[in-house]
């Protein structure tokens, strides 16, 4: 089943420039992983420096396989010292299930 990842972060002022070009670099590593299908980065109209990235994979096992990586770790890493909080990360299914 796809699934949609959004991935909210706050970076502090002044570290955009370098955030972005990090952001382009992570979005290269994801597009070389399995089940990789899309993703788009999206802004806060009255806050640049809220940012979401959003994500597409063909299972949960896939964005897995990229979440705990080596490669998306080292991109963490540097992310997380532009960052003014902690990364927020929810995962969501397309559609509903449904429960009969």
């Amino acid at each position: 089943m796809a699934i949609k990842v959004l991935i909210r972060r706050k970076f502090k002022e002044g570290t955009l420039g370098k955030a972005s070009k990090l952001l382009i670099r992570a979005r290269y590593g994801a597009m070389g992983m399995k089940g990789y299908i899309s993703s788009e980065t999206l802004s806060v109209f009255n806050n640049p420096t809220e940012v979401i990235v959003v994500s597409m994979w063909h299972t949960i096992a896939d964005w897995r396989r990229w979440s705990d990586s080596p490669q998306r770790g080292e991109f963490w890493m540097e992310m997380q010292q532009l960052m003014e909080e902690p990364e927020k990360v929810e995962i969501f299914m397309l559609g509903m299930e449904q429960a009969f």
